[in-house]
């Protein structure tokens, strides 16, 4: 007997927004967009290669194996070397969801080419995108002076999960290699050493200008998803090699969050240069409590958990009475993608504490994002507290990440008991 959805008996919606995909959300030649307006006018006609890892495989796990083979096929003109070009550039934040879809594609379908794009795409970046052992950006361009100094930010730290996931599927070295490259230097940076948390860095292709240019720079860090998706790639490294530096440095790492972003459970999006903490939000609080939730499950930490309660406990209090959260606390509107997302955290969370309440209230979000955000197009940005629309887009990659909410279990057990679930609703 198959278990309850976490958002109920929905199944009207889910063919509808199935067959959106299919009669709505694509262009003349059949390739899925990126947004369009409530009356259905495309209003970003940007192919959504970069996203597909966010639709892709909703799509497939719900048996729509040949428009997903169509959408792979479509997006060819736009790759190079198994890559999206962004307006001519590589750049590793569109590249993240799209290798990591080919990768959850291949384990949904079982097929090789998906896993050998992959593998084609994670090798070139590999050999063309670190400067002094960190990953840049974006491509430098040699005849651009002003691209000879690249930032390079954290969140491409996860890429060593999806490199891990390829070392275990194809045995090559070089993805085990590039993952313990890149991880150490992290661990050097500066701000690391000072606050336990990770910062934006700076890169050239000299270390003495990476470090004057450094010096003017207003570098902050931000929690999600830069520290979380590295954090979660320290995770990864260690699971797979048992070295101990890993696991001492996501300790060192959780004291740095207790410190730096924690804030009582407002927890804070990102910090300043000095220090201080901005921005209370709702995507700070549903990653936050997702990855402590991982953490707790490694057996890495005993104050994982306790900190992951803080979080919800604090959040719960600014739930609004309709079911979502507010974007951040006292806000007039909600958004979309967190709300899905935190109510997954919290069913997460309810089946490592045992505590009925957390279930309870990622059933009461759930059900609230179905019922709250539909439109005749899909589910629409963002809501307030009265139901009333405050964003009427229909962004699409969204509409894909709202299928969590169908494929998650009504039991937070069921749900922890299967990895290869968890690891389709993860958020990266």
């Amino acid at each position: 007997m198959l278990a309850s959805p976490l958002c109920g008996d929905v199944g009207r919606w889910i063919e509808r927004t199935l067959d959106r995909f299919v009669d709505h959300y694509v262009d003349a030649d059949g390739l899925l967009i990126t947004t369009l307006d409530s009356d259905g006018v495309i209003l970003d006609p940007t192919p959504l290669i970069a996203d597909f890892g966010d639709v892709l495989p909703f799509l497939a796990k719900f048996g729509y194996r040949d428009f997903v083979d169509h959408q792979i096929e479509a997006a060819e003109p736009h790759l190079a070397s198994a890559l999206f070009r962004n307006r001519g550039r590589i750049r590793l934040f569109d590249n993240h969801d799209w290798l990591l879809g080919l990768l959850e594609l291949h384990e949904l379908t079982g097929d090789r080419t998906l896993l050998g794009r992959a593998e084609e795409g994670a090798l070139t970046l590999i050999q063309t995108m670190f400067v002094d052992d960190l990953l840049v950006d974006t491509t430098i361009e040699w005849r651009d002076p002003r691209s000879w100094l690249q930032p390079a930010s954290p969140f491409n730290g996860g890429y060593i999960e999806l490199w891990l996931e390829l070392h275990a599927k194809t045995g090559d070295a070089r993805f085990l290699d590039a993952s313990r490259r890149l991880a150490a230097r992290w661990l050097r940076t500066e701000g690391f050493r000072r606050t336990g948390v990770f910062h934006r860095e700076l890169c050239a292709r000299s270390s003495a200008l990476s470090r004057i240019a450094g010096l003017g720079a207003t570098s902050s860090a931000r929690l999600f998803k830069d520290n979380t998706n590295f954090v979660w790639s320290l995770l990864s490294l260690w699971e797979t090699t048992g070295e101990a530096h890993w696991k001492q440095a996501i300790e060192r790492w959780i004291g740095g969050f207790r410190e730096h972003f924690l804030n009582h459970g407002d927890v804070f999006l990102w910090l300043d240069r000095s220090g201080a903490g901005h921005e209370v939000s709702l995507k700070a609080a549903f990653a936050s409590i997702d990855l402590l939730c991982d953490i707790h499950a490694a057996g890495i930490s005993a104050s994982a958990l306790p900190c992951a309660e803080t979080i919800a406990r604090r959040w719960m209090s600014h739930q609004w009475s309709n079911g979502l959260f507010p974007e951040r606390p006292g806000g007039a509107r909600d958004h979309l993608d967190a709300n899905v997302d935190m109510a997954i955290s919290l069913l997460k969370l309810g089946g490592h504490t045992g505590h009925g309440d957390y279930t309870h209230r990622a059933r009461v979000a759930a059900r609230a994002v179905i019922a709250r955000h539909d439109s005749p197009l899909g589910l629409v940005q963002a809501v307030d507290r009265d139901g009333r629309v405050r964003d009427p887009r229909i962004i699409v990659k969204y509409q894909g990440l709202a299928l969590k909410l169908a494929l998650a279990p009504d039991d937070p057990a069921i749900l922890l008991a299967d990895p290869a679930l968890l690891k389709l609703l993860r958020d990266r």
